[in-house]
C-alpha cells in the first residue's frame, strides 16, 4: 500500500513541477535583435522607415513581420507604432520613440539603441529569474521527496507493523501517512506560488 501511495505522490510531484515551469519567451530575444538592428541601421545612415523594414525582415515574430511590411509599403509610421506597442518589453517605448521620430524628423538611433540595451537587460533578468525559480522548485522537490524516501527506506514496513498492531496503531499509522501527504501537498503548493 505504501508503495502505491509513494508512486502516486511521485507522479503528482513530478507533474506539479513540470506544469509550473515558466513559458519560454522567444519574443524577448526577437525584440532585442530587432531594436539593435534598427539602431545599427539608423547609425549607418538609413532612414527610419527602411531601418524598421530591414530589421523586421530578419525576425520570425509575426508582429515584427507585419510592422516591417507596413513600413516597407509606405503606411504612416504611427500605424507601424501601434503594432510595436505589442512588443513584450519595450512596446510602448518603441512606439513612442517611433512617433516622436516621425513628428520631429530628428535622429532616433540613440533612442533605439537605449531601447535595445534595456531589452538586453530585461532578457538577462528574465533568464536569471527563470534560473532562480528552477532552483527553488528543485529544492521543493527534494524536500517533498524526503517523506517519500522515508516510506521507501523502512518507514513503510514500520508503518504497516504499526497499523497491524491494533486500532490505536492503525490510527497512528494513518495519521502519520496523512501528515506526510499534507506536508508534501503544502510544499508543492508553496512551490507553485
Amino acid at each position: 500500500m505504501s508503495l502505491a501511495l509513494l508512486a502516486v505522490l511521485v507522479v503528482v510531484c513530478w507533474d506539479r513541477i513540470r506544469v509550473l515551469r515558466p513559458p519560454l519567451r522567444g519574443a524577448t530575444i526577437d525584440e532585442v535583435r530587432f531594436l539593435s538592428s534598427v539602431a545599427g541601421e539608423l547609425r549607418s545612415g538609413m532612414s527610419l522607415r527602411f531601418s524598421l523594414a530591414n530589421a523586421a525582415a530578419a525576425e520570425a515574430d509575426p508582429i515584427l513581420g507585419e510592422a516591417g511590411r507596413l513600413a516597407r509599403s509606405g503606411v504612416p509610421l504611427g500605424e507601424v507604432a501601434s503594432l510595436l506597442e505589442r512588443l513584450p518589453i519595450n512596446g510602448r517605448r518603441a512606439a513612442a520613440a517611433l512617433r516622436t521620430a516621425e513628428i520631429s524628423g530628428g535622429r532616433s538611433s540613440q533612442m533605439f539603441a537605449r531601447l535595445a540595451d534595456r531589452a538586453v537587460e530585461e532578457a538577462e533578468l528574465i533568464r536569471e529569474l527563470r534560473s532562480i525559480t528552477t532552483q527553488a522548485r528543485m529544492s521543493a522537490l527534494v524536500v517533498a521527496a524526503i517523506p517519500l524516501a522515508s516510506l521507501l527506506l523502512g518507514g513503510g514496513r514500520r508503518t504497516f507493523e504499526l497499523a497491524s498492531s491494533g486500532p490505536v496503531g492503525l490510527f497512528a499509522a494513518f495519521l502519520g501517512v496523512a501528515l506526510q501527504v499534507v506536508g508534501v501537498a503544502a510544499i508543492l503548493w508553496m512551490a507553485r506560488a
